[in-house]
């Protein structure tokens, strides 16, 4: 006759397997095993997951017997000798209302540890034999009387820490919604920036300037490269841009400079751009390898493309951003960088230029040209950007209010008294959540 605390449990095609079982701390279950070709311990533990449920649904078997697990290739006592070879690691997530020989559940951390601290592959009889034991004890802890007790003490065990994970996840996703929503009313305040913008008087701009300008030009480093002949050849025919022919130096050839043509930051385009070349359209993106004509030459070198500069005006100095592009075509769609000494050359010319352009005294109704142009563009663009922040915001207001659900769970966890008895439910105080019932 079997002692009290222990119980055969059937093995499908391996006979019969004899079990002492022990219920440890924090809802572990010690299963002490021996049957034909296996014995040792087998420990089923509550599997409690960041962002699983609060009361957990899965298990996993250690192989082994430790309080809390030894180290990865560390042998632990008792650890299950099934057909000779010593069982080393865990499973994988079981669910024991599904578990069967076909869960896969040895699937990664499972394996043969030899005593030299080597491991190699479970061989396929002892896995099948391990598979059945799993199985056998993993159904048997499902039937247990005190199993919810058992879930529960696994809970609030890790209640702490996974009360103050959410809280971390909260706290970040506060910081994520707050952003978000000072994005919205800047992109909101655009939208009615623009409406203010169509309604808005055109002011007048210069016409073109009839005398040539010379402006000296420099390096990176303030040395002075030469002298440029300037002269006005288009004023505003491109909304908010100025075509400027190029001469002396070692450059000739045509520039286009306006407002930064990629800035949706603002109804009113800031910034700065500058082309190699006189644009023949008015399109907002133009393909350069199409639509520049009078491309200049720097250094003899023929070049292509454009400068955007996004930020201050006033950072730009007749020294900085100190390397601007310089871009030699090689086909219709392709191009590759300019030497570094026609980089340099091209970098201070852009420099100079831009200036000149900034310094103009109808620069702010340039830019307004530009804008007008462009609001059927920055509307449109406004838009979207303020459909995809609303979106964002209910979507992080909703997973913060999830986070600081779940971190109440958690800490109601740690207060709840102690369960005295079985019970088929035990309820979470204050949330009338059963046992292994998933946080909304």
């Amino acid at each position: 006759m079997l002692p009290e605390d222990c119980s055969q449990l059937p093995l499908r095609g391996f006979g019969t397997l004899t079990v002492h079982t022990t219920v440890l701390e924090h809802g572990r279950v010690r299963y002490s095993v021996r049957g034909p070709h296996v014995h040792g311990a087998f420990v089923v533990v509550p599997e409690i997951l960041h962002g699983g449920p609060v009361i957990p649904k899965t298990v996993y078997v250690q192989f082994g017997d430790d309080t809390d697990g030894g180290g990865w290739y560390s042998p632990r006592p008792e650890e299950p000798k099934v057909r000779n070879a010593r069982i080393h690691g865990f499973t994988d997530s079981i669910d024991p209302r599904t578990v069967t020989r076909r869960s896969h559940f040895l699937a990664s951390l499972a394996v043969v540890l030899r005593d030299n601290g080597t491991t190699y592959r479970i061989p396929d009889g002892a896995r099948a034999l391990t598979e059945a034991v799993i199985v056998a004890i993993v159904k048997d802890w499902k039937q247990r009387p005190d199993r919810d007790d058992l879930l529960l003490a696994a809970a609030r065990h890790k209640a702490e820490t996974n009360a103050a994970h959410e809280r971390g996840c909260a706290e970040k996703q506060e910081a994520e919604l707050d952003s978000v929503r000072n994005d919205r009313v800047t992109a909101r305040r655009r939208i009615l920036q623009v409406a203010g913008l169509v309604r808005r008087r055109q002011p007048a701009v210069l016409p073109p300037a009839l005398e040539t300008v010379s402006l000296p030009f420099f390096d990176r480093t303030g040395a002075r490269m030469g002298v440029l002949r300037v002269r006005e050849k288009e004023v505003n025919a491109l909304p908010g841009r100025v075509v400027y022919e190029v001469q002396g130096g070692r450059v000739r050839g045509t520039f286009a400079v306006g407002p930064d043509l990629y800035d949706t930051t603002s109804a009113i385009p800031q910034g700065i751009y500058v082309s190699y070349g006189h644009p023949s359209s008015s399109a907002d993106w133009p393909r350069w390898s199409h639509e520049c004509a009078d491309e200049p030459t720097v250094n003899g070198v023929q070049l292509s493309g454009g400068w955007s500069h996004g930020g201050r005006s006033a950072d730009i100095t007749t020294t900085y951003p100190e390397h601007l592009p310089a871009q030699v075509r090689l086909g219709p769609n392709t191009s590759t960088s300019a030497p570094s000494a026609t980089g340099r050359r091209a970098s201070a010319v852009l420099r100079a230029l831009a200036l000149h352009y900034l310094a103009r005294r109808d620069v702010d109704a340039l830019r307004i040209a530009t804008g007008k142009h462009r609001t059927a563009h920055t509307r449109a663009a406004s838009r979207n950007e303020l459909d995809r922040l609303r979106a964002r915001e209910r979507h992080l207001a909703a997973s913060v209010r999830r986070h600081r659900t779940r971190e109440r769970q958690f800490l109601d966890l740690l207060t709840a008294p102690a369960v005295q008895d079985p019970a088929p439910v035990i309820r979470l105080p204050q949330r009338g959540m059963e046992l292994g019932q998933e946080a909304a």
